[in-house]
C-alpha cells in the first residue's frame, strides 16, 4: 500500500470537507481539529472542539472524546458528506496497486453506472409551469416569488412528489404526496438526474404560512438524487458560461434571478466544484444571515482556501437574493451591490468580522 499516496488524499478529502465543519483547524501537519458534527459537541461551551482527525500509517482516522465516536476517514464521510464520500472511495481505488481486471470492473460498476433514466420517463409525472394556467397554484407561487417568466421553462409542477421522486430513485421509500413545485437537475446529455421539490400547499398543519400564504413549516424542500455523483449538487451548471464570471448562491431559486448563477445544494457542494467551472472566476454569494454560524464558518473557509466571496453590506437587510428582488431591488442593482462587495483572503476576512457584528 503506497502510505504517502493514501495520506494525500485523505488531507485532500479532510480539506474538502472542512468548509461544513465548525471551527475547524489543522493543529499539526497530521492532526486536525473541529467541533464534532456527528453529537454537536459540547453543548454548554460552544468553544470546546473535541472532534479530531489523525494519521495512523499513512491513514486518516476520526475520533470525538465528546461521543466517543471512533472511525476511519472513509466511514466519517460516509455519514458526513455521502457525495464527497463517493469522490473519495473512487480516487482511493484509483491511488491502490491495481491487482486484477476484476476488481477494476466490480469499482466501474459500483461508481460508473447510472441508473437508465430518461427524460420521458421523469417528465412524465410533472407538467412545465410555462404550460400551465395562470390560475394554477405553480403559477402562482413563482408570480408571487417574482420569478422571471423566461425561468418558468426551467421548473415544473407535481401533482404527486412521490412519482417523481420514484421515477429518479425507484429505491426510495417516499410517503410524501404532496403537489409540489419541481426544480429538475440535469446531466450534460440532458437527463434528468436529482430534483428538488418545493411544497405548494396553502399552509401547514399548524397553520404558519410565508407572505405569500404557502407552507413555512414541515418539509418545504426535498430533494432526491439517482446517484451520488458531487455534480448534481450543482444546479443550472450547464447553462452556466464559464468564461464569464459565475455566481454560487445557495438554493436553485435564487441562481433564476441573476445572469449567470449556478446554485450549490448543499455545503458538500464546495468540494465537488464541476470541472468545467474549476478554471472560471467563481463569486460564492451566500445568504446574509450574519446570526448564522454555520453560514459565517462556510464564508471563513472559503475565503481561507482562496475562493471569492461577497460580504453583504449593512445596508442590506435581506435575507437572500429572492427576498431582495421581492424587497424591490432589480437584478442589476443586486449583481453590482456583490461585484461591490466581493472580496478575498486577508479584506475578506476583515470584512466577514464586520459583517459577523453588524457594522
Amino acid at each position: 500500500m503506497n502510505f504517502v499516496m493514501n495520506s494525500y488524499v485523505d488531507k485532500k478529502y479532510i480539506n474538502l470537507v472542512s468548509p461544513t465543519l465548525d471551527r475547524f483547524k489543522w493543529k499539526k501537519d497530521n492532526l486536525a481539529n473541529c467541533r464534532c458534527p456527528l453529537c454537536g459537541d459540547s453543548q454548554k461551551n460552544q468553544n470546546k472542539c473535541r472532534g479530531f482527525f489523525y494519521e495512523v500509517k499513512g491513514k486518516y482516522n476520526y475520533k470525538c472524546h465528546n461521543c466517543g465516536a471512533s472511525v476511519s476517514l472513509s466511514r466519517f464521510l460516509e455519514m458526513h458528506s455521502p457525495t464527497l464520500h463517493s469522490q473519495y472511495r473512487l480516487e482511493r481505488y484509483r491511488s491502490a496497486p491495481q491487482e486484477s481486471s476484476s476488481i477494476t470492473t466490480g469499482v466501474n460498476d459500483m461508481f460508473f453506472k447510472q441508473k437508465e433514466n430518461t427524460p420521458r420517463d421523469n417528465f412524465k409525472h410533472m407538467v412545465c409551469v410555462a404550460d400551465l394556467d395562470s390560475d394554477h397554484v405553480a403559477r402562482v407561487f413563482c408570480e408571487h416569488r417574482k420569478i422571471p417568466r423566461k425561468m418558468y421553462k426551467h421548473l415544473y409542477y407535481a401533482k404527486e412528489w412521490s412519482k417523481v421522486a420514484k421515477s429518479i430513485d425507484p429505491e426510495i421509500r417516499s410517503l410524501d404526496f404532496d403537489q409540489r413545485l419541481v426544480i429538475p437537475f440535469f446531466d450534460k446529455k440532458g437527463n434528468v438526474v436529482a430534483a428538488q421539490g418545493r411544497t405548494l400547499e396553502l399552509r401547514s398543519m399548524t397553520g404558519s404560512a410565508d407572505r405569500e400564504g404557502f407552507t413555512k413549516g414541515g418539509c418545504r424542500y426535498l430533494t432526491v438524487k439517482s446517484n451520488k455523483d458531487p455534480e448534481r449538487l450543482w444546479y443550472g451548471q450547464w447553462r452556466a458560461n464559464p468564461s464569464k464570471r459565475v455566481y454560487v448562491v445557495e438554493g436553485p431559486i435564487d441562481s433564476l434571478f441573476l445572469d449567470n448563477a449556478v446554485a450549490m445544494v448543499g455545503a458538500g457542494g464546495v468540494g465537488s466544484i464541476p470541472d468545467h467551472l474549476k478554471n472560471s472566476d467563481l463569486v460564492f454569494v451566500l445568504d446574509n444571515e450574519p446570526r448564522n454560524r454555520q453560514i459565517a464558518n462556510l464564508m471563513e473557509r472559503l475565503l481561507e482556501i482562496g475562493h471569492k466571496v461577497c460580504i453583504w453590506p449593512k445596508s442590506n437587510e435581506f435575507k437572500d437574493v429572492n427576498d431582495m428582488i421581492l424587497g424591490g431591488m432589480s437584478k442589476r442593482e443586486i449583481e453590482k451591490q456583490i461585484d461591490a462587495n466581493t472580496h478575498m483572503r486577508l479584506s475578506g476576512t476583515l470584512a466577514l468580522g464586520r459583517w459577523r457584528v453588524g457594522e
